[in-house]
């Protein structure tokens, strides 16, 4: 009678310690999986740091150089006021030299004119 039920009872084992050296085996395959998972993971964690920090630092000097060309498109616009000041005081000047020319020459020829 312990016959029927034993041969029965060792099949059972047999294929429970089968299933656990499966299971054994799947576990270990996903134990490896998540761990090169995980090391990937860490890696790309790493990337984004670094990157998010040349993003912070390239950001930072963007606005520096916006500032500085703000600054310059300034002090240009004041040396274009600057030269257009200059350049109407020129033709100012210019003007009055023609228009006393005649007289100044005439002035000068006197003046030779005396000292001979």
């Amino acid at each position: 009678p312990f016959a029927k039920v034993k041969g029965p009872i060792s099949g059972m084992i047999e294929k429970l310690e089968s299933e656990a050296g499966a299971d054994a085996s799947h576990k270990a395959f996903c134990d490896e999986e998540m761990s090169g998972s995980t090391a990937k993971k860490e890696e790309l964690n790493g990337n984004v740091e670094k990157l998010s920090t040349k993003i912070d630092q390239m950001t930072a000097s963007s606005a520096q150089l916006k500032e500085e060309i703000a600054e310059t498109q300034k002090a240009l616009s004041e040396l274009i006021a600057s030269q257009s000041a200059m350049d109407k005081m020129r033709a100012t000047e210019k003007e009055t030299f023609v228009a006393n020319k005649a007289d100044m020459e005439k002035g000068l020829e006197g003046v030779k004119l005396a000292l001979k």
